[in-house]
């Protein structure tokens, strides 16, 4: 049997209660304080920002913590009954502590009358076994790990050490605190039937009123999102005006348009047979090409710098870049990666990476 994992309905339910208590929180802000009492043109300003506080700011900020409390509803609604299903868990997992005598008569206790997660004063909650005599009645309540618990209650008076017995009947437990000096006598009832489930009359009026839809929540967050976005990229655009500019002049060319910009250039510089492999589509596109070197008499190392050189240059407007492998040469063959970007994002870090490399020169 769940002590402490009840159905979706309680979770969903508490949730909406805890958004309505949030939102009527806000409704009711302690920023709109009594201003009866001010005069004169402090009076007027101070009316003036209680007026804008309640009809621009609240509806404003209502809209957010509605949509916020809506999208992450499912996910809280989750840890909680994943929290609970944990602490069952525990409890039934739990083994009694063996050996357990009767300060009163010493027989063996093997009557465990309940087990309860409890504040180990420690910050966790572990295991703890009330058990009872079945000859005298007494009672001795231990943890999980065989350790007796120990509770010295005091009188509210006069500080004494108090004696305490504690009856459990219909789920109620009575506890009674008799002061040894002074006489004072504590009843102290703990009703475990008793719920705070109990639905509000209004609660269904405001459920509407300030729960929305999950799916409606998650679209306005998302909208939000964007929005901050986009003012973020005014932000920094009007800042960095130079690189924008830049980024908007960058030439963003498709293979097609990469190879009739390079067969020309590479036939002029004294190499022919520009050839593209199959590209490779990765976050950006890796694109293989291979050439000839026929210009008579150029070696190796030069025929490699030079057609390194030539890419750089020819490239540094466009989306497209030479990898950091390099090209390679065998018997007149050279062979490379190119490198092609796309996003709005990765061309600009392109372009800023040229910035900053024009700076270091």
């Amino acid at each position: 049997m769940y002590q402490h994992l009840k159905d979706y309905t309680h979770y969903d339910e508490l949730y909406d209660k805890l958004t309505i208590e949030e939102c009527q929180q806000w409704e009711n802000n302690p920023y709109l304080r009594d201003i009866s009492k001010l005069k004169g043109e402090e009076k007027k300003v101070a009316k003036l920002k209680k007026e804008t506080f309640r009809s621009l700011v609240i509806p404003m900020s209502l809209v957010f913590l509605k949509a916020g409390r809506a999208a992450d509803k499912s996910e809280t609604i989750q840890k909680w009954m994943e929290r609970d299903r944990a602490k069952d868990e525990k409890l039934a997992n739990a083994r009694e502590p063996e050996g357990v005598r009767c300060f009163g008569c010493s027989s063996l206790l093997k009557n465990c009358i309940s087990r309860d997660l409890m504040d180990n004063h420690q910050g966790k909650e572990d295991v703890l076994f009330m058990f009872e005599c079945d000859k005298c009645g007494k009672r001795r309540a231990y943890w999980e790990n065989g350790k007796e618990w120990k509770h010295t209650p005091t009188c509210i008076k006069c500080r004494a050490e108090v004696q305490t017995n504690s009856v459990k009947k219909d789920n109620i437990i009575t506890t009674e605190y008799r002061c040894s000096k002074c006489g004072h006598i504590e009843i102290d009832k703990i009703d475990l039937n008793k719920s705070d489930d109990r639905v509000k009359p209004d609660f269904e009026a405001n459920r509407k009123k300030y729960c929305i839809p999950e799916s409606e929540g998650r679209e306005m967050m998302r909208q939000a999102e964007r929005a901050s976005k986009l003012v973020d990229r005014w932000k920094d655009e009007e800042k960095n005006k130079e690189l924008y500019e830049a980024v908007r002049k960058i030439k963003r060319l498709t293979i097609s348009e990469l190879q009739s910009l390079l067969d020309p250039v590479v036939e002029k510089s004294g190499y022919a047979k520009l050839d593209f492999e199959k590209p490779e589509i990765e976050k950006n596109v890796i694109l293989g090409f291979s050439l000839q070197d026929v210009k008579v008499g150029r070696d190796q190392n030069n025929s490699v710098y030079d057609l390194q050189g030539l890419l750089k240059k020819t490239l540094e407007d466009t989306n497209w870049r030479l990898m950091s492998d390099g090209v390679n040469y065998r018997l007149g063959f050279l062979t490379g990666r190119l490198k092609g970007f796309e996003s709005e994002e990765d061309i600009l870090k392109l372009v800023s990476r040229k910035k900053v490399f024009e700076l270091d020169i």
